[in-house]
């Protein structure tokens, strides 16, 4: 073990924590070389607000933000491994920021700063057709509650990538839920047209697809018809 007085740094991951609505996540965070910190001062900050989230002192532990009140986790028997990490339960989405891990001694500090992103898995995009008043046709891929905004992906029936021609629009919820669209004009008279929405979490991509044909007769058991168009929509997940 070294000296009190030595000099030290505040390590941290040197990637993006991912975690998800309701889980509890830590933000790691150590001394090298190891480091009693019992002693030290140590604050835990977020851009969002002035105050700390957790701000450990004359070893005491305060929480200074009424929304984390609670919900952190900070081990006083660690600090003498110099584990200085932040412990969040029940994760909300505000939760998701930029967090810094400052670390006071009498004669030395550093910092680590450490990006956690709340992910939050909306539903499954689904598929629409819209005819717009110089009857072109337009496709519109929508989904709802996710965070952060996925990235939205269009192929057509050769598999080739049609995102270039989309345009995505967003709008926020009163929870910090993102509603995202995508809208594509159709140029063909049949084709097949896939719809991916991609998270940044480490999950399965969740696509939509829809089959354009023309069609004059009946309500097909595959589909139907959409604003009186002659063309039959099939959605598939």
């Amino acid at each position: 073990m070294v000296s009190f007085s030595a000099r030290f740094s505040v390590v941290g991951p040197s990637h993006p924590i991912i975690t998800y609505v309701g889980d509890e996540v830590m933000l790691p965070a150590f001394l090298s070389p190891e480091l009693n910190a019992q002693g030290f001062d140590i604050k835990w900050t977020t851009p969002k607000s002035s105050s700390p989230v957790l701000l450990y002192q004359n070893n005491s532990i305060i929480n200074r933000i009424e929304s984390y009140t609670g919900r952190t986790v900070f081990s006083w028997e660690n600090l003498k491994y110099g584990n200085v990490s932040l412990i969040i339960r029940n994760v909300r989405v505000s939760d998701g920021d930029l967090y810094k891990c400052l670390v006071f001694s009498e004669q030395w500090e550093d910092e680590t700063r450490i990006n956690l992103i709340v992910e939050v898995l909306g539903s499954h995009p689904s598929i629409s057709m819209i005819s717009t008043q110089d009857q072109k046709t337009t496709l519109e891929c929508s989904a709802e509650k996710w965070n952060p905004q996925p990235e939205i992906i269009w192929r057509d029936m050769n598999g080739e990538d049609m995102t270039s021609q989309s345009t995505v629009a967003t709008q926020e919820d009163a929870e910090g839920l993102l509603t995202v669209s995508s809208v594509i004009p159709v140029k063909k008279e049949f084709n097949v047209f896939a719809c991916l929405l991609r998270s940044k979490a480490p999950k399965t991509d969740w696509p939509s697809r829809l089959i354009i044909y023309k069609k004059n007769t009946r309500y097909d058991t595959i589909g139907k018809y959409v604003s009186k168009s002659v063309f039959l929509l099939s959605k598939t997940f």
